[in-house]
């Protein structure tokens, strides 16, 4: 995914000139230069993706280095990978036994449980245990065993979970009913992280930021000049040959808040014996989720929702993804099917440069 201001977009497709000019945010973070603006920027790693804020107003660059401490406090308290952080205390718990959260773990866990309802179990937080054995962020990723892989599935469900608030959700416990279940807030803590970072600078009295989160895109205003917002779908696969700094596009959406999300089977991967393997995983069967699509970009008020919702309609395929999506308004998609050609559902501000149907 990328962000390109709309006088200077034009209609080129090749990005290196101005990934150099630093006017481009990808989909894998963005490790140039800020624009030479009225703005203050800068850049951080963390979420395992590199992390840009933008606010277009100078001398605001403490008030970022504040806002990625602030994001870089919510990964220590929902990342299964760090070791004392509150979701990976509930991995670490016995059945039954109440492990006391912050009010904001257990607010993504409640709405990983919604998604993961939603979803018919399809997009499942207590997939923990599978995550782990596939371990995508290692440097050396394999396929595991077929009997760890069936034995990690027998602790994978999201209805075992339960969530105790206190009155007036002043505190919270999460509890398990399986020993062995993990829980994996992978597919919507960014999201949510992101958002939190947006609320974080409007309550210090930011107008106008651009947050991108390795690809979750957060808007908070209007632009400099007061034009829309123009976020560039990226072209998925369109890196592998040139090099991580040169990326297609394969379209433009235009947007005036809210959030942009992309998830798509090219983002984290391996090839094991001539097979592809990528990081959206099937509850049933243990493996990546078969479907007929590359890719799925949402468009919608709040990050943490498309985060969870990109992948949803990743794992529920062209079809039945374009009409959980036509049936949730705000929310928008762009669907890139393996087929080729682009779909989108009938309120995405989108243009295509494939020939595919779109509406600017």
């Amino acid at each position: 995914m990328t962000f390109q201001k709309s006088s200077l977009y034009g209609c080129k497709k090749r990005l290196t000139a101005l990934l150099i000019a630093g006017l481009i945010i990808t989909q894998s973070g963005c490790g140039n230069n800020a624009p030479s603006t009225n703005v203050s920027w800068d850049e951080d790693y963390l979420l395992n993706t590199y992390c840009t804020v933008t606010i277009y107003e100078a001398g605001r660059e403490e008030l970022i280095r504040e806002a990625f401490t602030y994001a870089r406090q919510l990964e220590n308290l929902l990342s299964r990978t760090v070791a004392d952080s509150e979701v990976a205390a509930v991995n670490r718990s016995t059945a039954g036994e109440a492990v006391s959260v912050s009010l904001e773990t257990a607010d993504v866990v409640e709405r990983g449980l919604y998604y993961s309802a939603l979803s018919g179990g399809l997009f499942d937080i207590t997939l923990g245990a599978l995550t782990e054995l596939w371990n995508f962020s290692s440097n050396d990723p394999r396929v595991p065993a077929q009997a760890d892989i069936e034995q990690a599935l027998t602790s994978a469900d999201y209805q075992t979970i339960g969530i105790s608030w206190a009155a007036g959700r002043g505190s919270a416990a999460i509890t398990k009913a399986n020993l062995d279940t993990h829980i994996d807030l992978g597919g919507i803590a960014k999201g949510y992280i992101a958002d939190c970072v947006k609320d974080f600078l409007e309550n210090r009295g930011v107008s106008s930021a651009l947050i991108n989160f390795g690809g979750n895109v957060v808007v908070l205003g209007a632009k400099e000049d007061g034009a829309p917002w123009v976020i560039g779908v990226e072209k998925p696969f369109s890196a592998e040959e040139e090099g991580d700094l040169v990326r297609e596009l394969s379209g433009e959406i235009v947007v005036t808040h809210g959030s942009v999300v992309t998830s798509g089977i090219y983002e984290r991967k391996f090839t094991e014996n001539g097979q592809l393997y990528y990081h959206i995983l099937d509850p049933e069967t243990g493996y990546p989720r078969e479907t007929d699509l590359i890719s799925v970009t949402v468009i919608g008020p709040a990050s943490t929702d498309c985060d969870a919702l990109s992948t949803i309609c990743l794992m529920l395929g062209l079809e039945e993804g374009q009409a959980l999506i036509e049936g949730m308004e705000p929310y928008e998609a762009v669907f890139i099917p393996k087929v080729g050609g682009i779909a989108v559902t009938d309120g995405a501000r989108f243009t295509s440069y494939e020939g595919s149907e779109g509406t600017q």
